[in-house]
């Protein structure tokens, strides 16, 4: 019975020496808190260590790029210079081919003006002519009606007189072909070198030369034809200005037929 009871107080002990105190247990949590959070912060490091590895190798890769970008910029850089040199070069010598032109194309612009101007001149000349050569014709068709009046009366038709100046230099060739006795054909010829401004004052000098005296001419038995060689007398001169017009080189030639009369054995 005592050995009974002494078992039961050794287990009580025993059992009351198994359980741990408060201050025992609250030791062993605040323990097992810190194990845990050192394994949460080896965790952690490993992560820092790897993202830290990563960084380094994104850090290196961005260097090599920025070097190879560096290079690209220094190649580009002197490819431009050597273009705009070149082209800088190509544009001094297109501005001298410019320059050149210009001025070639102001000689062009004073030539063509010079030559408007003469070209003008000589056209004035000969509207002047054909206003003389239309007056003449009219003077021709009025001493044709003349003609036809009974009596050769014509209170109409002005009597006008040739103009005569000796200075003029022109020389008149008259030829004329008869045939039993009778005039069947004259014609006149003048030749000479004036100045472009007698023109006109010499046709009609000549032309009033050859219808003195044949009052009954006919418009249809009279032919006009002259020639007017719009160049400088002497093409070799070479002391001609060119504001002054040249000398004319004129050829006149007027022809008269009459009917042939009737030839008598």
């Amino acid at each position: 019975m005592e050995l009974t009871q002494l078992l039961d107080r050794i287990r009580t002990q025993c059992d009351h020496n198994r359980l741990p105190s408060p201050g025992e247990r609250h030791h062993d949590l605040r323990e097992e808190a810190a194990w845990a959070q050192m394994s949460l912060s080896g965790a952690a490091l490993r992560e820092a260590r790897a993202e830290l590895v990563e960084a380094r190798q994104q850090w290196h890769s961005l260097e090599v790029e920025i070097e190879t970008l560096h290079a690209l910029e220094k190649g580009l850089e002197s490819s431009l210079q050597q273009t705009q040199r070149m082209y800088s070069d190509q544009l001094q010598d297109l501005s001298q081919v410019i320059q050149g032109l210009e001025s070639e194309l102001e000689q062009v612009r004073g030539g063509l003006a010079t030559q408007r101007q003469r070209h003008s001149q000589l056209l004035n000349t000969k509207m002047r002519l054909e206003r003389e050569i239309t007056t003449y014709r009219r003077l021709l068709e009025r001493e044709e009606a003349c003609s036809l009046l009974p009596g050769n009366i014509c209170p109409n038709c002005p009597h006008t007189e040739p103009e005569t100046d000796k200075d003029l230099p022109i020389s008149t060739v008259k030829t004329q072909e008869i045939l039993q006795g009778n005039v069947v054909q004259e014609s006149a010829e003048g030749h000479g070198t004036i100045e472009t401004e007698k023109v006109d004052k010499v046709i009609k000098q000549w032309e009033g030369s050859f219808f003195r005296g044949n009052p009954k001419l006919r418009k249809k038995s009279v032919s006009l034809r002259f020639d007017l060689h719009m160049a400088a007398a002497d093409e070799g001169c070479a002391q001609t200005k060119q504001d002054s017009l040249p000398d004319v080189e004129v050829r006149l030639i007027m022809k008269r037929s009459r009917s042939i009369p009737a030839i008598t054995p």
